[in-house]
């Protein structure tokens, strides 16, 4: 274990890269902490005071500004000591005593293993920083710490912290671009999660560590000479990647730690950007490059800032080495990310605008988890936005950075909101395209919209983001609403027809707010989709819209007066309460038949409606309007049905069926005869008395030679 931090080097960093800033905030805090802490120890017996020490050396090496590293000591002290907030506000000012508020209130975010809360917990982290993203930083150094110091713990505990670090501190610590302390969390974790892993591979990185220190020293010379003799100013050094890269790379890949490729990495840093792109043809003058291996990441950044070029070459020893190319202000965005936006100017904090920027797009990561509230959702919209990325161009050459095998929907919605829900296709490259197609690095893109395209339920399945799914989500159930507030304003007009009134002059109904605001509703709209969902019954919609009916005329001079509207000239087979006069209409989705249960339905226009009791479609249909209804025994009437008949397709197939339908004296009103699959499909159209008649016709249909199956249209065999 390392020696304890001190508060002499802690105020010595500070001085290093901010002379004139106030270390007097930084050293009050210290003696603050000292005495609240004071008699407390942490688990390795040590005094509890090094470890708010260690955290505020850890920010005091990513640079931070001194109220930040005042926090870093202040920062267990409201919850370990009898500190309080006001108090800390009175002695260092509200802005400290919140971050400190702050890094308690994440402190006290129970990390849970399974996935749902999981992902509420990490919605939860990036939530609570929003205000002063310094808060997450500070809470990070102290993670790094505590597992710096992980020994001393249960191995369960220590476990448990692991994975919580590799779950959600992680993802974030990347985002935030801290790359030197995302590499140091992850191989501490990688030994608390998978120790014998990690010692299988320092053991066997132990056994070529001589050869690679020197072929690092050989090809860092090597590089360096190649480009001084270029006149170029550079500086050039290699290392291996980091352990948990290192084993990430190894199952990914399935592969043995002797068949990766890329364990070492080597970074030139040069003066400007400029001078970035003349090293980088240098480079590939003097070392072949290898296809496909070039990545520009200073012409599109990657979401967290990170800016450098990527290419890998073959040295002379017939081995690739990865180079990255990049400022000496790129390196420090890279090694220290957010952190690296903090600057002093005249002793105090300052940010300049192109800062803010950068920190306009962690709050674009914040802002995703306000508007995302399910966890799930969240933690995979999270997911895809510290992915790969891609960079494209909008038609005037503007630089668009977009999660890898987007489509051009995604795009659309990247852009705006109101542009992909009326997105209608795309140009990519000049060349008209679906919206469905995925994007390719430096692609071209321009949105096709149209004031009347909506999106569609077929949209998710061509959106990767979970940011346009979430739109696309929402919009359609903004549709589904409009379209569910329509077919309820429909049931309302049929509920009140019922009571003897109208949609119409319930609305002028000076009452109408107070009826609906006795029955827990805001407006008729909410009434409607309650009305759809089922939540009420239209008999409930009738009486609370309309509390005192006008009188409805009896049930039997009512349907009287239906009977005079709809009576025939002549009978029919139908009985409907004594009269049997009735304009009937057979059903054509069960087509009934004499001597079959029915029921009858009173239909607008068409009279009355004639369906099997067993028919699907009576289920769906107003109860209210549903009567009983029998056969008139003494009628003599036919009935049209129709047959499917499938048979084996051989000649004079069909005169067997229509002789057969002569012999039994029905008439024939169709008879259409198709081959499918060395089958004949007979269609039939018969007319017949009654239901013995028709299972008559049945059972000797299949009694005709090669007949397989007899279907009716809407019975069965």
């Amino acid at each position: 274990m390392s020696s304890p931090e001190t508060i002499d080097a802690v105020i010595q960093q500070v001085q290093r890269y901010a002379p004139g800033a106030d270390v007097g905030l930084i050293l009050d805090a210290y003696q603050y902490a000292a005495l609240v802490h004071r008699g407390q120890v942490r688990k390795s017996g040590e005094d509890y005071l090094v470890h708010p020490l260690a955290v505020a050396r850890i920010l005091a090496d990513l640079e931070m500004d001194v109220e930040t590293i005042a926090v870093g000591l202040l920062h267990d002290t409201i919850e370990d000591t009898f500190a309080t907030h006001a108090e800390i506000a009175g002695r260092y000012g509200v802005s400290v005593a919140d971050m400190v508020d702050g890094v308690t209130k994440l402190s006290k975010l129970q990390y849970r293993g399974k996935l749902e809360e999981q992902a509420e917990n990490f919605r939860k982290f990036v939530l609570a920083f929003g205000k002063d993203i310094r808060v997450m930083i500070v809470k990070i150094a102290d993670r790094l710490h505590n597992m710096r110091t992980l020994e001393h713990h249960k191995p369960e505990k220590r476990r448990s912290v692991a994975q919580e670090t590799i779950d959600i501190y992680a993802p974030l610590v990347h985002r935030l671009g801290l790359d030197r302390i995302k590499s140091e969390m992850e191989d501490l974790c990688l030994g608390a999660l998978w120790p014998d892993a990690k010692k299988r591979l320092e053991e066997e990185l132990a056994e070529g560590a001589e050869e690679r220190e020197r072929f690092v020293a050989e090809t860092v010379a090597l590089i360096q000479e190649r480009l001084h003799d270029r006149g170029l100013d550079v500086e050039v050094s290699g290392r291996a990647k980091h352990l948990y890269s290192i084993f990430r790379k190894m199952e990914k890949q399935e592969k043995n730690l002797s068949e990766i490729r890329d364990l070492l990495a080597f970074r030139v840093l040069v003066p400007d950007r400029d001078q970035c792109y003349v090293t980088l043809g240098f480079v590939h003058a003097e070392f072949l490059p290898v296809a496909g291996r070039l990545k520009d990441y200073i012409a599109a950044p990657k979401p967290n800032g990170y800016q450098s070029l990527h290419t890998t070459v073959m040295v002379p020893s017939g081995r690739e080495v990865e180079l990255q190319i990049r400022t000496h202000a790129m390196h420090r965005i890279a090694e220290t990310g957010i952190a690296a936006h903090w600057r002093y100017k005249s002793g105090r904090l300052a940010v300049s605008n192109a800062e803010l920027e950068e920190l306009a797009r962690i709050r674009g990561f914040i802002q995703m988890a306000q508007d995302i509230e399910d966890p799930a959702d969240f933690m995979e919209a999270a997911r895809g936005d510290l992915a790969a990325t891609i960079h494209v161009f909008t038609p005037r050459k503007d630089v668009v950075l977009i999660s890898e095998a987007s489509s051009a929907l995604d795009f659309a919605y990247h852009v705006h909101t109101e542009v992909g829900n009326h997105a209608q296709g795309a140009k990519v490259n000049g060349r008209l395209v679906p919206l469905r197609t995925r994007l390719r690095s430096g692609d071209t893109v321009e949105i096709v919209t149209h004031a009347d395209a909506r999106p569609n339920r077929q949209w998710l399945e061509w959106a990767f983001t979970h940011r346009a799914m979430e739109k696309i989500r929402k919009r359609l159930r903004d549709q589904l609403q409009d379209q569910g507030i329509g077919l309820g304003r429909e049931m309302l007009e049929s509920a009140l027809r019922k009571a003897n009134m109208s949609l119409k002059r319930v609305m002028a109904d000076p009452k109408l707010n107070e009826h609906l605001d006795s029955a827990g509703y805001k407006d008729l709209d909410q009434l409607a989709l309650a009305l759809v969902a089922g939540k009420v019954s239209p008999g409930e919609v009738g009486r609370l819209l309309v509390p005192d009916p006008e009188p409805f005329p009896a049930a039997p001079n009512t349907l009287v007066s239906w009977w005079q509207k709809v009576r025939k000239a002549e009978s029919t087979a139908i009985v409907v309460s004594g009269q049997s006069d009735i304009l009937v209409d057979y059903a054509r989705c069960c087509r009934p038949m004499k001597g079959e249960p029915i029921v009858g339905y009173i239909t607008r226009g068409r009279g009355l409606s004639v369906h099997r009791d067993d028919c699907a479609m009576v289920k769906g249909l107003d109860v209210d309007r549903i009567v009983a209804v029998t056969w008139d025994g003494a009628a003599q009437t036919l009935q049209q049905s129709l047959l499917r008949v499938v048979a084996d397709d051989r000649p004079g197939l069909l005169a067997d069926i229509t002789a057969l339908c002569a012999g039994m004296k029905i008439n024939l009103w169709r008879a259409n005869v198709r081959a499918e699959d060395q089958q004949a499909i007979c269609e039939l159209g018969v007319a017949v008395s009654d239901i013995n008649q028709m299972s008559n016709l049945v059972r000797k249909l299949k009694g005709i030679k090669g007949v397989i199956s007899v279907r009716r249209e809407g019975g069965g065999d």
